[in-house]
């Protein structure tokens, strides 16, 4: 069972007996021996209207109209409390869970402080921050103003990942595991695009990010400057950093291999006059995982490394770059 319970009452001697004796009170001292044993009795033994109404009875009997209906529930879920349940406990801008280590007993109050029933408890976590660490349908738990509420299944899940997000110092409000999501869903879309809408992708998120002129180069046209394996799937001109990027793409759903790279290594001359006068950089594309060490890759001719691009990584550049999919990236014509 999982309990909210607020310490509503004598908070100073109360928040002490917990953090000293790891003991948490609900009050009711007013009800001492017999009295005392009666509602601690009745709390076992009895369903819950059955105990509401006898704790209305025993307040007609000691003529003591505090002992009401309504806080008899509030009570009858404190004592109800066993080992191995666990209670989280409001305060101010924070939470404390705890563990029961055993049963509800009538605590031998101080003269003058009500103390009343007690359960004792191990402290799991403290000090959590509700800003930081309590999400939404929590929150609104947290609003109701009684002294306790059963919690339900839901709630036990929220709070057990609470615990975790809390030891591992990761707020609710962290984008991570959004983004991760986003980024999944991004990279299995690219695996459902053909290898031409690949490239228009591509050639699409160049431009977002500044290319002033693109090509995809014809598939039927070979330079006759280059060796016959020689090939890029997407050109991409930045003028205004005197660069081009060539660009090898690979739609693959496993290994990708050397292949590209050797396409990429082979291309040495350009002759479009757009590019021709740019430093060339070249990147290896793969939505697979490529097979071989990324540093071991050979160098071209300008003594630069390919950049691979593999696995997920293109789908987390779209989604840095806040790259926006439409369908006229499609169609052109």
């Amino acid at each position: 069972m999982y309990l909210m319970h607020r310490i509503s009452h004598e908070n100073n001697a109360s928040v002490k007996l917990l953090k000293e004796e790891n003991l948490l009170p609900i009050g009711w001292s007013m009800l001492k021996g017999e009295k005392a044993e009666r509602v601690l009795r009745n709390a076992k033994e009895m369903e819950q209207h059955e105990f509401r109404d006898d704790f209305v009875e025993l307040g007609n009997e000691i003529n003591n109209d505090w002992l009401t209906a309504r806080r008899s529930n509030y009570l009858y879920r404190f004592l109800k409390l066993d080992k191995g349940d666990r209670v989280l406990i409001p305060k101010s801008g924070e939470l404390d869970l705890c563990e029961v280590t055993g049963s509800p007993y009538a605590y031998d109050n101080p003269e003058g402080i009500d103390i009343g029933f007690v359960v004792p408890v191990r402290m799991i976590s403290t000090g959590i921050s509700r800003h930081r660490y309590v999400p939404a349908d929590l929150a609104s738990k947290l609003k109701y103003r009684g002294t306790n509420l059963y919690l339900n299944d839901k709630d036990k899940d929220t709070i057990e990942k609470m615990i975790i997000k809390h030891g591992n110092k990761v707020p609710v409000y962290d984008f991570t595991p959004t983004r991760e999501s986003i980024v999944k869903n991004i990279h299995n879309y690219l695996l459902q695009l053909n290898e031409r809408h690949f490239e228009e992708l591509i050639e699409a998120y160049m431009v977002s990010i500044g290319a002033d002129a693109t090509e995809i180069p014809s598939k039927n046209s070979k330079s006759q400057k280059n060796n016959s394996i020689a090939d890029v799937d997407v050109k991409a001109a930045f003028t205004t950093l005197d660069i081009v990027i060539y660009v090898q793409a690979k739609r693959h759903t496993g290994k990708s291999d050397g292949k590209g790279i050797r396409q990429l290594l082979a291309y040495k001359n350009e002759e479009d006059s757009t590019f021709e006068h740019l430093e060339p950089f070249k990147w290896f594309i793969t939505t697979g995982k490529f097979s071989e060490n990324t540093a071991d890759i050979p160098q071209d001719e300008q003594g630069e490394r390919i950049r691979v691009i593999q696995d997920t990584e293109f789908a987390s550049m779209l989604v840095d770059s806040g790259f926006v999919f439409n369908d006229d990236i499609f169609n052109k014509g």
